[in-house]
């Protein structure tokens, strides 16, 4: 429970109207009740907002009448996240290796540590202070996790991996699976050795049943920051940059390169040694063949991918086929009775 008032200065805003309303808790404005505060990100659902049961609004500067008291703030949805996060606090976790979890003698596990049931925590591996390690996660040895993150139950994390600050890691995901790395000979497959690693750097999120492969001989690199959806797969040699997002059942082929800021899409699929540079954006289902480079800041779409307005030309011919068609039909019909008659 907090005043409107507290909440406008965790946040940075201002208070338009009774800074003294206290609020309990957040919602949505469908299911706003007295009580709650909401957030409106423009002129339509500041609309929806106001005709809500909800007690206060979090708004942009532009929308600024009402009859409830308003916190005016530049990015709406990012102070209202921040109030969630006070209003809303985490389940507190009782920070013990619990009984029934295998920790190796030679792992080094730092203060405030809690280790889920049937967790295993590998030889020499170390898990840095404040990290919660969810029940039946299975973490390899030589492992390095840093203070103050999270890894979800059911987690399997294989050898050597190497994983930042703050770094939560949904439930099901698999990082340092051999990536797919095999040679032809006569017909048959052998494989690659697939001995490099993986490196996570800080603030990063993985979601829930995503995958990371090691690097063949070198390391898959995820930067600073980046956000992983459920379902995406990374593989073998992978450089990912800081500050990206990929949305879920994304996948990524082995030696591309991904540079600062980029977002890809849901279901984007990336074929191999492709380098999206930094700032750019595929939409989803956008299909990047091998070995392509997507330069700075540009937007592409679709299958092969290619920049939006070449693809918004390319999309509204393709829609227009089916007239097209009747209309070659119909011109390929006066021609046949137009032959008729001349012969």
């Amino acid at each position: 429970m907090r005043t409107l008032a507290q909440l406008s200065a965790l946040v940075g805003g201002t208070v338009t109207g009774d800074a003294s309303t206290v609020i309990h808790g957040v919602a949505s404005i469908e299911n706003a009740v007295p009580g709650t505060i909401v957030f409106a990100d423009g002129e339509r659902s500041f609309s929806l907002a106001v005709a809500s049961a909800a007690s206060a609004i979090v708004a942009p500067a532009s929308c600024n009448s009402g009859p409830k008291p308003l916190v005016h703030v530049a990015n709406p949805k990012l102070a209202f996240a921040r109030m969630v996060a006070e209003l809303v606090p985490s389940r507190a976790v009782e920070r013990r290796v619990h009984e029934t979890a295998i920790v190796d003698e030679s792992a080094t596990i730092g203060t405030g540590v809690a280790i889920g049931a049937w967790s295993t925590v590998g030889p020499g591996s170390s898990v840095g202070d404040g990290t919660v390690i969810g029940s039946g996660c299975s973490i390899g040895a030589g492992v390095r996790i840093g203070p103050d993150g999270v890894v979800h139950p059911n987690v399997t994390i294989y050898d050597g991996v190497r994983i930042g600050n703050r770094v939560v890691v949904h439930a099901g995901a698999v990082i340092g699976a051999d990536g797919f790395g095999f040679v032809a000979d006569g017909g048959q497959f052998h494989k690659f050795p697939q001995v490099g690693d993986v490196r996570i750097g800080d603030d990063v999120e993985i979601g829930a049943n995503s995958t990371i492969d090691r690097g063949a001989l070198d390391s898959t690199v995820i930067g600073d920051g980046t956000k992983i959806d459920n379902l995406v797969q990374i593989a073998h040699n992978v450089r990912i940059g800081r500050n990206c997002v990929i949305a879920a059942q994304t996948g990524i082929s082995g030696s591309t390169t991904i540079e600062d800021g980029v977002m890809l899409g849901g279901q984007v699929g990336v074929a191999d040694h492709v380098r999206i540079e930094a700032g750019a954006v595929a939409g989803a289902q956008a299909g990047i063949p091998s070995g392509k480079i997507i330069r700075k800041g540009t937007m592409v779409w679709g299958t092969p991918a290619r920049p939006m307005s070449e693809f918004r030309k390319v999309f509204a011919l393709v829609q227009n086929l089916p007239s097209l068609k009747s209309r070659v039909g119909e011109l390929e019909r006066r021609l046949t009775e137009i032959d008729k008659k001349t012969s």
